[in-house]
């Protein structure tokens, strides 16, 4: 069957196929033209079959999604039909929309001033939780599943829908009765049609981008969605072997999950000496930490900063019931966290988790090989923003004893400066030459294994109040969990350890856990970036850096112990830094009587290192994910708006590429060629031109940055940062300005120029800090000495697209 492009209703155009057709006993099964046009009505569209006698039904349809016709066949089948099975109803629970303006209602009316009166917060943040599940539940609705349908196109509605009908029945009408009239009717319907889907699909396009807010992941997921490759876990139905049996209930199942997370963590814990106990001292002469209270505008600023979820939590809320009434709740959300804070209690409702199990890799149906997403309550959310903005504020006081090598969640620090400092450092000891030798340390279920006491301790370091560290000792305590499986939840188990995953302020507690540990051996340069450990040392050869580090990792390891920290040996490797190939000695460092695995690349924070830091693997890895991402971009920019495919560009292309580019942009021009190009095909589908056009002339009708000027852009603001105080202090080594001489002022000083340093060999020149200095010395002065950030990005924009040279021939 298929479309032969022989009129079968003319003798003398089918006699030849028709020669070809009867040798086999074939007959052809189509009645009546299968194209039919304004001049023409042609039977081109065949089916044929050898066995007329298992044919019940042929039929050639009209559609209107062709000028051909749609041919389908019925055929008897053999098989043994098996009976259809009733499926039981399936019901769920739901607030209709048309209730939503009742419930706002409802909710305004609570008097919570009276309402949470008891003296305890645990009993009036149950009477909190309890009072709005109430007024949901009185709107919500039994609703019956309705049977799975088509899935359709989610920028056709329903007057498209009607629109196509009424094209499709004009068609129909213009074939039967071959007037003009009717045909310019049909035609007229016809353009309405593809004009109104391509305004829809660009409006589809255009929202998706918008509420992504630059977030690619939630750009891809809907994307993954229209092409088919939606690997949504939720869609996948559970089994487990549980004891060499396969069980697919789904309570079974969920208790063996929880009980597999708990007991992991507590076989890890079991492994642990004896703790040591941090003596606490507050400092009179440092500023104490005290957590504050809070009002209602700021608690309003904080759930308005809140992630749109619709993840439930143990209660049946979400941000996104949050931020939509937001307005009511507010005021009952501040007197809540102010009673806790009064009282040094974080309320018992509060530290209930619900776990998701996500699949990692290997067999689906081994426990192993899942691991936990944690929801937790959305309200303790909102209690645990207000503590670390003022956590956050108390720790970038430069008088507060933060390591500086902690480059995690912390303000002026990310993982550009922390890759950025990483590289100056090794860069400038292989300049001297010898090898840099680094283990990268990969902690177990680091967030988990926390022990409370050591934490609390160690909070004293920091000068926590007494108030404050009852209030943390309640945050971290007595918190339990419990698996949810579909509609299914496992029974609640305790978390003794840890910090809470999925949590606000864990992450910060965590860097305050394990700030000390540079301080454990001064040997060796440790780098943090929260549980992301590096450590690393200079010297002549791999058998010596082997050897100080081997001694390193005795001190470390046993650090790691005593703070109840697990080292997975297995995923912690070695690498040796060097600016040529070197030869192939073996040199091991172990850790208790272990080798380490000797690797010659591996990822840290998002990049992957080589040996020989030439970034090859790291440009392969941007490469292939933006060239993916180009393949979508060029399929929907027919549906996007200029400004939409602008934001587009920028959110899936731009940012792959620009992620810590200041770093591995290091690498030759050569291997940087192919991402130069990346982009310039990303400007020519931003302008919906061929391949063969020229870019220059997209740069300046978008008036956007070449490939060029992007590099200069991004070198320059992390110099700005570095020179004004808005980058990690220990960058600051690294790049020097000159000064003035004396009662003398120079011109370079008045200039704010910056000191080239002294690189002996090519290699030590590829470094950032030499390569920005110089281009911040050609920068006009106007820019060098602009003091405010935005001001200096914006006039350094403006100037490099006043200056873009196009150099194409």
């Amino acid at each position: 069957m298929g479309d032969f492009n022989i009129n079968w209703e003319n003798k003398q155009d089918r006699k030849r196929l028709k020669e070809i057709t009867d040798k086999f006993s074939l007959t052809q099964l189509v009645q009546g033209p299968t194209r039919v046009t304004k001049c023409s009505q042609t039977q081109i569209d065949l089916m044929f079959t050898n066995r007329q006698e298992r044919i019940t039904k042929s039929s050639n349809l009209l559609t209107g999604l062709s000028d051909h016709n749609f041919i389908l066949v019925v055929r008897k089948l053999t098989k043994k039909r098996f009976k259809n099975i009733i499926k039981p109803k399936h019901y769920y629970q739901k607030i209709p929309k048309s209730e939503m303006h009742n419930l706002e209602n409802a909710l305004k009316q609570i008097d919570w001033l009276n309402i949470l009166s008891c003296k305890d917060i645990d009993d009036n943040c149950d009477i909190f939780l309890s009072t709005i599940n109430k007024v949901m539940s009185s709107f919500t609705r039994k609703v019956q599943s309705k049977p799975r349908q088509r899935e359709t196109l989610p920028w056709l509605n329903d007057a498209l829908l009607q629109q196509m009908k009424e094209r499709d029945f004009a068609l129909k009408r213009t074939l039967k009765t071959g007037l003009n009239n009717d045909r310019l009717i049909f035609t007229s319907l016809r353009n309405k049609v593809v004009r109104n889907i391509r305004k829809a699909k660009a409006e589809f396009f255009i929202k998706i981008i918008d509420n992504a807010r630059g977030n690619g992941k939630m750009i891809w997921q809907n994307l993954n969605k229209l092409t088919g490759r939606n690997n949504d876990q939720r869609t996948k139905e559970y089994e487990l072997k549980v004891n060499g049996t396969l069980i697919q209930d789904h309570d079974m199942i969920a208790n063996t999950f929880n009980n597999f997370f708990i007991n992991s963590i507590e076989q890890l814990t079991q492994s642990f000496s004896s703790k040591t106990i941090i003596s606490t001292i507050i400092d009179d002469d440092i500023p104490i930490f005290r957590i504050m209270e809070t009002t209602e505008s700021a608690v309003l600023n904080i759930i308005n900063s809140l992630r749109d979820s619709k993840a439930k939590d143990v209660y049946g809320l979400d941000t996104t019931f949050l931020k939509l009434h937001k307005g009511i709740l507010a005021s009952p959300i501040a007197k809540l966290i102010n009673h806790s804070i009064r009282q040094g209690i974080f309320p018992s409702a509060w530290k209930s988790a619900v776990i998701t199990p996500i699949f990692k890799a290997g067999d689906r149906t081994v426990v192993e090989n899942y691991r936990p997403i944690s929801i937790l309550p959305a309200v303790s959310k909102v209690a645990e923003k207000w503590v670390v903005q003022q956590l956050t504020a108390h720790l970038n006081k430069s008088y507060t004893p933060l390591h500086s090598m902690q480059f995690g969640f912390r303000s002026n620090h990310s993982t550009e400066t922390a890759i950025c400092y990483f590289l100056e450092g090794v860069k400038s000891k292989l300049d001297k030459g010898g090898v840099i030798g680094a283990v990268f340390l990969d902690l177990k279920r680091a967030f988990d294994t926390v022990n409370h006491k050591v934490l609390l301790s160690k909070l004293s370091c920091f000068n926590f109040s007494i108030d404050s560290v009852k209030w943390m000792n309640s945050y971290i305590s007595n918190r339990k969990q419990r698996v949810r499986i579909g509609k299914t939840q496992s029974t609640y188990l305790s978390c003794n350890t840890g910090v809470p995953q999925g949590s606000v302020l864990g992450p910060i507690l965590f860097s305050l856990y394990i700030n000390d540990l540079p301080s454990v051996c001064s040997s060796v340069n440790i780098q943090m970036y929260a549980d992301d450990t590096v450590l690393y040392v200079h010297a002549k050869n791999k058998q010596q850096a082997a050897s100080e580090l081997t001694a390193a990792m005795v001190l470390i390891s046993d650090w790691l112990s005593n703070s109840c920290l697990y080292l997975n040996i297995n995923k912690t490797v070695c690498m040796f830094f060097s600016q040529k190939l070197t030869e192939m000695i073996q040199a091991d460092v172990l850790v208790r009587g272990e080798k380490l695995k000797l690797v010659s690349d591996t990822k840290y924070l998002g990049i992957i290192l080589d040996s020989n830091l030439s970034f090859k693997n790291q440009v392969k890895k941007v490469i292939n994910t933006v060239k993916l991402n180009l393949a979508n971009f060029r399929h929907i920019r027919p549906y996007l708006t200029t400004e939409a495919a602008k934001l587009f560009m920028h959110a899936m292309i731009v940012s792959h590429i620009t992620y810590c580019f200041t770093s591995w942009s290091q690498t030759s021009l050569s291997i940087l060629k192919p991402i130069e190009s990346l982009y310039k095909q990303a400007l020519k589908i931003l302008d919906r031109k061929p391949n063969s056009y020229h870019h220059c002339h997209i740069v300046q009708k978008y008036n956007l940055l070449s490939f060029d000027s992007f590099k200069h852009l991004l070198d320059a603001c992390l110099m700005f940062k570095i020179l004004y105080g808005l980058a990690p202090p220990p960058l600051r080594q690294f790049i020097k300005q000159k000064d003035s001489r004396g009662s003398m002022v120079t011109r370079a000083f008045t200039r704010g120029d910056c000191i080239v340093q002294y690189r002996r060999s090519k290699f030590g020149q590829t470094v950032f800090s030499i390569r920005a200095s110089q281009y911040w010395n050609s920068l006009p002065t106007e820019l060098r000495t602009c003091t405010n950030y935005l001001i200096f990005k914006y006039k350094l924009k403006t100037w490099l697209k006043a200056n873009q040279i196009c150099n194409h021939r």
